[in-house]
This record gives structure tokens, sequence and C-alpha cells, in this order.
């Protein structure tokens, strides 16, 4: 086990630590001539808006009716286009109706309207085929944007047209989901990284994971300013579940149907009713139970005798929770396999709910039991895979006898037996979840001894499948030979390229022209400061 290369009960002193190493890493950028002279400027923080307003667009998290263009006329979206992780317009081959005329061509994407002509749209041909510039909020009342062959290229606002708004958007929408181009050339950072002793390439990975998570942590801290800890748990479960523009719908069912409230009214429910109990309220709060579908005339009697029990269990429910309901949308469904269906979700939801709210403290005080029991730094392999085997298996939804074990749907075709959250979610939702969230509880209750135990498992967590950035910043970073192979088999290391990519790269995946490395290297070379 690799020692913790700061105190563990100093949550401040992880970015501390980041910033130093971040600064020194600059400096010895610059000290190896791999700066360009000019540098790039300030890092460019907006990108993570925008990279947020292109995943809006590309799901179309916007209302339709209220989707027009600067100049008042009608637009209507009948295809976002193909996402363009390469040069040019965020996204390619669009089709659009303005004021009834059909449109096709390219899409880009602002945060503010005057960065058209601050990143130079305006004088580049690869831009001519703009039918639509959509910005987050305008900085004139100019209606269009000028381009290189003299045409002019519609605006579009879309702030008052998000659904739901940016903020929710921004909790809940995970940017690693979506596209990201692969690097056509090395980072600016590869000859340093790859340069680095195996000690110091150790430690800067390490404590650039471990202020990603007391980024975690400190989300979740936030929401305990209106929520109980078991509520926190339970919007980041609901949250886990969704895929894409998804998620924004799972947070809000975690806020219309809050927890403890549900709790509240299974209290008199028989303990074999409860999983039901709680599925049958998200189901009908979502508007995907039964009876707000529409389901073929003819159905199997399993699925007829489901329905009627979650009905029953719905209607004392009912005058509680009847202006809560969400409006039908089919962005429950959409891009989302059978397999992945809200119906399937909700139900692993379901049991997890009820374990979070059994009595003797439920899943967490389980979690953080295990936890202060086993001494994870005295364990030999075999013994800490058995540990992480018990761990999971108190999140694994095996789903034996439930409907949606083998229904993706209600009425739909039965289906071999799946689990309805297997190995791979119960592992992320460990180490994202539950581990922060003990972390966070040891603070409170300034038990030292269990945030100790619950660091030294987020340290030797084995990696999870690893996402699109993980895969490109190894690319960016290290190229074909990464050294030191084994700091990728520990998540902890995954998520430090995941904080390299925000923090240094400032989300842009097409160059290295916002690296903050660069910047900071050329502004200390100009102050004379460290």
């Amino acid at each position: 086990m690799q020692k913790l290369p700061f105190p563990q009960d100093d949550p401040q002193t992880a970015e501390a630590a980041w910033q130093r190493l971040h600064r020194d890493f600059a400096l010895a950028m610059r000290e190896v001539g791999r700066v360009r002279d000019g540098g790039a400027g300030s890092p460019c923080h907006s990108r993570v808006d925008e990279r947020i307003l292109q995943a809006v667009w590309c799901d179309q998290m916007l209302r339709p009716e209220a989707m027009q263009t600067a100049s008042g006329k009608a637009l209507e979206v009948i295809e976002p286009g193909r996402w363009n992780t390469g040069p040019g317009p965020d996204f390619l081959d669009a089709r659009i109706r303005i004021a009834g005329e059909l449109r096709e061509g390219d899409v880009e994407i602002h945060t503010q309207s005057g960065d058209w002509q601050r990143h130079g749209h305006h004088k580049d041909f690869e831009y001519n085929r703009v039918i639509l510039h959509v910005v987050l909020q305008p900085q004139d009342d100019r209606p269009y944007e000028q381009k290189q062959n003299g045409d002019r290229a519609e605006r579009c606002v879309i702030a008052q047209a998000l659904e739901p708004d940016l903020e929710t958007i921004r909790r809940t929408v995970n940017l690693s989901e979506y596209p990201y181009g692969r690097p056509a050339d090395l980072g600016l950072c590869h000859d340093q990284f790859t340069r680095l002793p195996e000690e110091q390439l150790t430690e800067f990975l390490m404590v650039a994971g471990r202020s990603r998570m007391e980024a975690k942590i400190k989300r979740f801290e936030a929401q305990r300013a209106t929520a109980s800890f078991l509520q926190v748990a339970y919007q980041a479960l609901l949250t886990a579940q969704g895929y894409k523009s998804s998620k924004t719908l799972y947070f809000l069912l975690a806020k219309r149907a809050p927890l403890q409230e549900l709790a509240e009214h299974a209290r008199d429910c028989p303990e074999s009713e409860r999983v039901e109990f709680f599925l049958s309220a998200l189901l009908h709060v979502a508007q995907l139970a039964p009876s707000q579908l529409q389901l073929p005339p003819a159905i199997d009697e399993e699925t007829r005798l489901l329905s009627e029990r979650l009905a029953t269990l719905w209607n004392p429910l009912r005058p509680y929770f009847v202006d809560r309901l969400i409006p039908p949308t089919k962005r429950w469904f959409r891009g989302v396999r059978p397999a992945g269906f809200p119906t399937r979700r909700m139900a692993a939801v379901a049991e997890l709910a009820a374990r979070l709210t059994a009595p003797g403290g439920g899943l967490l005080t389980q979690i953080a039991t295990m936890l202060q029991a086993t001494e994870l730094d005295r364990l030999n392999a075999k013994e800490l895979r058995a540990f992480w085997k018990s761990l999971r298996g108190l999140i694994v939804v095996e789903g034996g006898g439930n409907y949606f074990s083998t229904h993706f749907a209600f009425g739909g075709k039965k289906q071999a037996p799946q689990a309805l959250l297997g190995q791979p979610a119960a592992e992320s939702l460990l180490f994202n979840v539950f581990l922060p969230l003990v972390i966070l509880r040891a603070r409170e209750q300034k038990h030292t001894g269990l945030e100790a135990r619950a660091w030294l498992a987020i340290h030797s967590f084995p990696a999870l499948e690893k996402n699109s950035i993980v895969k490109f910043m190894e690319r960016r970073l290290f190229g074909e030979a990464m050294p030191v192979t084994g700091l990728l088999k520990r998540e902890l290391f995954q998520q430090s390229l995941i904080k390299i990519f925000s923090d240094c790269c400032a989300q842009n995946e097409r160059t290295c022209d916002d690296c903050t490395f660069l910047s900071l290297a050329d502004r200390i070379a100009k102050t004379g400061t460290t």
C-alpha cells in the first residue's frame, strides 16, 4: 500500500498539494524547452460550459416550444447533427427548419455570442456551412453572424429554452459519456511526463486523484446543507442510473420523491412489500407506471398482476405526490439499450432504497462497519479480492424473482434472468458514491479512524472500466509506452487522468491551446514569481 503523501484529516491539504505539483511541473516543462514562446494565455475555463452546451444540443435538452432564432423566427430541430471531434464546427450535417424552411448544414456552439468573432470563424471558410450559431447568452442584439463567404448564419439564444435548468444539467450530466476525439499528436506535456522518475510520477498522479476525490466529497457536502445523509446517497444512486441527458430526469425524480418521505409512508408496509412500494412510487412519479403508459390490450398474467399490485400501493400515495409528477418525456429511453431501460433501473434503486432505510442504520452503516473491521494494508492480494467481493455484494442487486430481472419493460418478451445492478455498476457506486459519503460522515462525526480506513480503500481500489477520457489521456500524456504500468490498475490513478484533463487541459481535446502548464510557466517567466 502506497503511503499517503499528506495528512488524511485536512481536506485543504489535498488541493494545496495539487497546486504545488501543478506549479512545479509547469516550471519543469519550461526548463526543458517544451513551452512555446507566447504561451496560450489564461486557461479557458469557459470550455467546460461550452462542452455542457454541446451536450445540451446533442441530446436536445431544450423545450421545443421555446426554440426560436434571435430574429424571432420559429425554429424546429429535426436532426442536431453529428458531434465533430475534429477541426471545424461543433456539429456537422444538422437539419433544422427556420420559419418552416428546411435547412441543412453545420451548427456551432458557444457560451457567448462574441466568441464567433473572437475565434475567427467569420474569416474561416470551414465555417461557411454553418446554418445556426447556438449561444447561451448574447452580447449584442445582432440576430445573425457574418461568414467568410459573405453569407449569414442565424443566431439562436437558448438560455430560456433549457430543460431542466443549467445548474441541474451541470450537476447531473456526465461529460465523459459524450464523444471525445483521439489526439492527433502527443500532448505538449508528454516529454516531461515520460521523463519523471517513477516516484515523482506516482506522487503527481496520486495527488491529482486525491484532489478529484476531495471534489466529489465537497459536492456531497454542499448537498448536505439542504438534505439528509440518506437523501444525498439516494440522489447519487438515482442520478447514476441515467445515461447522458436522462441523468437530469433521475436527479429530478430523487427531489420529487424524496427517500425519507417515502420511508415514512412505507413504515406500516409489510417487509415483503417494501421494495415494490418504493418501485411503485418511483414509477408513478416518473409517469412510467403501467397505468400511465400505452400498453397492448392483451398482456400476460404476470404483467397484469404486477400492474395491479403497483396501482394498489400507489393509491394511498397519490394525494401526496400528484402535483409532483414529472411530465411525460421520451428522454427516459433516448440512447438507452433495453437492459438499461428506466423500469429496470428504478427496480434496482427500489431495492437499494429498501437497504438504505433498513433498521439498524442500513446500507451506509454496513459499509462503514466493514471498513472499520478490516485492516486493508495488512491484506494480501487474495484477501483483498475477497474483501472487495464482500463489499460490492452489499450493493449488487441480483433481482431474483423480480419481474424486471426477466423483463426489460412492462409486457415485454420474457428474457433470461439478468442482475438488475451487476458487479461493474456496484463497483462504480462503491467508489464514486459510498466511499466519499463514508469519508464525509466520518468528518462530520470527527471519526478519524473511519476516514483513514476509507482512504486506504480508495487508494487500493481496483481500476474500473476505462471511460473515453481515461483512454484519451493515456494517449495524450504517455503515447504507446505507458510508464509504471501498474499505476492504472488502481482507480485512483485513472481518476487522476480525468483531473488532469479537466484542470490542465481545460477540457480541450482538440489541441493543447488551453494548456494550463504552458500558461502558468509563461506567467511565472513574465512576473519572475513562483
